[in-house]
């Protein structure tokens, strides 16, 4: 009776340890999809990462390009206003001379006039 128990012993063991082998294989079998899924969504994690990096980048050079033609228009209209404002001031230059010229006396008194205003508005109290 005991060599029978040993081999009822002995089928018991290789049946656990054929059961053991079984889930450990299944383990790692799971752990083999799991470890492609992990590194599938890896992937696509980068890859939209990178999509997402082209975009900023290109967004930024669009934006510098769009920054530097508004530069350019506000310098280009900066120096139109300029010009055109000297050439106004020479004109009233031009205009008082002659007018100064061609009556001394009534320009006297205009510059006496606004001199006398602006003393008044410098002084009052």
């Amino acid at each position: 009776m005991a060599q029978g128990s040993g081999s009822d012993m002995a089928g018991k063991v290789g049946e656990a340890s054929d059961k053991v082998a079984g889930n450990v294989q299944d383990k790692v079998e799971q752990g083999k999809a799991m470890w492609q899924d992990a590194k599938a969504t890896a992937g696509e994690a980068m890859n939209r990462a990178s999509a997402a990096a082209r975009d900023v980048s290109a967004a930024g050079a669009q934006a510098g390009e769009t920054l530097q033609g508004v530069a350019r228009q506000v310098g280009t209209q900066a120096s139109q206003a300029a010009t055109t404002l000297y050439e106004q001031g020479t004109n009233a230059g031009g205009y008082v001379s002659r007018y100064a010229a061609e009556q001394p006396w009534t320009a006297l008194l205009l510059a006496a006039a606004v001199g006398y205003g602006l003393a008044y508005l410098i002084h009052r109290p």
